[in-house]
């Protein structure tokens, strides 16, 4: 038999429209990085479209991927005051959607060929209006339009999107709101679970402590912090009960007040400055307070269980930091309209620094947020699932993750109770079910560690023979045939476990046809259910090898 090479497919290219600079932040440009590059960790091509502006970052993109640098405009940097809402975000696009359109296209043409496959699009003065234009343009330079992927923080601006990601979203009604924003057949990921995190926050994110005492601060207002209030939180931390705390002070390479910030950190013992670093993780782990703003970093810090002192330092960072507060996970300070803003953070750290168990309380809240893996939720939901897959034990870590399964609105929609569950219900059940040597948890994950869903087991005292199976999928997950490759490995599992003589069996609203369907396929027999409403399935663990 000759053996002849396969010619590969070619790889996906995908285009991302994003800027930074001293007006907009590094955040749109920073989140777009990691999925640049867990995209080319998958064999995607990557192209940059970015503005050059004052304070971007073009640059250190182009350290990594191919970056064209749309031409400079005319106008003030950063952005004229008085400018708000829709106004100020058309101002940091620097000219009209159309003839930004017009740029990308120009330079895309000579960008070399090649399809679009996926457009990814981060900039809040872009809407459906660029979003229509460019992908019909696009159309008509190859085969098939692009797919759009669209991050929005706002909720205010229709788009065109296929997916639409807004990980500071963690209200059910957010739902509602973008629905009525995108076409129909769009896939929202809204909340924390799909912040786009370096994959090292869901690697640490097991081994992140619970804070109980407050000896560490990290502070950290982003890349630019054009507002110093890096400036503000080092003069609190002055405060003469605070000295003894240990403080670590991060800037972002394009910080403009780098200069101020050195000199006040000199001044303070315990205190040390990093500049540029390539990663928080490392310092987020180590810390047990987090004074900064919101965005992307409040989810680095909920993946570590690091409670936060919140400070939004823009009016779009307002919902995201309210959000983080309203669950428990941060304390929120607004200090744009404080009398003495200084004293008022001095107030709440000493408080902290007093009363360890609402550190505590705050670490707690803050783990339920979010696991780090939303890098790998996105990547699954634009490229679709990787295998080999397995089932791992359920872990502590994972209170958080099952918390948000068990909210998760289709799984609730299709419960025998509707209601949401409260995390300290979700707390006791989920302690009590780890400790039971009658439930039998585990995690069904992807080759990278993507937790996919989960799958339960559950013996009665009085009956060990017979144990009730439960299971859910990641919505990310759903409609692949995945679910029944979990049932099957969950039944392997629990002969392993509890041996060959133990029947299984499960029971599903009879409205809830994919879940009868994954049974069925899973080689469950159907039987007649005594509740009304209500279909029953069973299977020995005998059949499973």
């Amino acid at each position: 038999m000759t053996l002849t090479s396969l010619t590969p497919y070619p790889p996906i290219r995908v285009l991302i429209r994003c800027d930074a600079s001293l007006a907009i932040g590094s955040g749109h440009v920073l989140r777009c990085r990691n999925l640049a590059r867990g995209l080319q960790r998958r064999g995607a091509e990557i192209l940059f479209v970015c503005r050059e502006r004052p304070g971007a970052l073009n640059s250190l993109l182009a350290e990594e991927f191919a970056v064209i640098r749309l031409p400079a405009l005319p106008g003030p940097e950063p952005c004229p005051d008085g400018l708000e809402g829709r106004d100020l975000y058309r101002a940091w696009l620097g000219c009209s959607q159309l003839q930004d359109v017009d740029d990308c296209l120009n330079v895309i043409r000579t960008a070399g060929p090649g399809p679009i496959h996926w457009l990814v699009v981060d900039h809040y003065g872009l809407d459906q209006q660029w979003e229509r234009r460019i992908c019909e343009s696009l159309s008509g330079l190859q085969d098939e339009p692009p797919r759009l992927l669209v991050f929005d923080d706002l909720a205010d601006r229709p788009h065109q999107a296929a997916v639409l990601v807004d990980a500071n979203q963690m209200e059910a009604s957010a739902w509602d709101f973008y629905r009525a924003l995108v076409p129909a057949g769009c896939r929202l990921l809204l909340g924390p679970a799909y912040a786009q995190l370096d994959p090292l926050y869901a690697q640490l994110q097991p081994l992140a402590p619970q804070r109980r005492t407050l000896r560490r601060v990290l502070v950290f207002f982003g890349g630019v912090d054009q507002a110093n209030y890096t400036a503000l939180a080092l003069e609190a931390l002055c405060h003469p009960d605070l000295a003894c705390l240990a403080v670590d002070v991060v800037l972002g390479s394009a910080a403009p007040h780098s200069a101020s910030i050195q000199k006040l950190a000199q001044q303070r013992p315990y205190t040390e400055l990093h500049r540029g670093l390539p990663s928080l993780a490392g310092l987020m782990v180590r810390a047990d307070l987090a004074i900064g703003a919101a965005g992307t970093a409040s989810w680095e810090r909920a993946a570590l269980a690091l409670p936060t002192v919140v400070i939004p330092v823009a009016d779009n960072q307002r919902q995201g930091a309210q959000a983080t507060a309203e669950v428990g996970a941060a304390v929120l300070v607004d200090l744009q309209e404080a009398e003495d803003r200084s004293d008022q953070l001095i107030q709440i750290l000493l408080t902290l620094q007093d009363r360890a168990e609402l550190l505590s309380q705050l670490s707690d809240r803050a783990r339920a947020l979010g696991d780090g893996h939303g890098l790998g939720r996105l990547l699954t939901a634009m490229l679709g699932p990787i295998t080999p897959r397995r089932l791992r034990p359920t872990t502590m870590a994972d209170e958080g993750l099952y918390y948000r399964w068990a909210n998760d609105s289709d799984v609730r929609r299709q419960s025998f109770s509707s209601d949401p569950i409260p995390l300290e219900q979700h707390q006791i059940w989920f302690h009590g079910r780890m400790h039971s040597p009658n439930a039998l948890l585990r995690v069904l994950v992807d080759d990278e560690g993507l937790p996919l869903g989960q799958i339960r087991f559950e013996r009665s005292d009085s009956n060990p023979d017979l144990a009730l199976i439960s299971f859910s999928l990641d919505q990310v997950i759903r409609g692949q045939g995945v679910a029944s490759e979990l049932i099957q490995r969950g039944m392997v599992d629990m002969k392993r476990q509890w041996g060959s003589g133990v029947e299984a069996y499960g029971e599903v609203l009879a409205t809830n046809e994919a879940s009868a369907k994954a049974f069925l396929r899973a080689g469950f027999i159907e039987g007649q259910s005594p509740r009304p409403g209500v279909r029953s399935f069973s299977k020995t663990t005998a059949a499973f090898l």
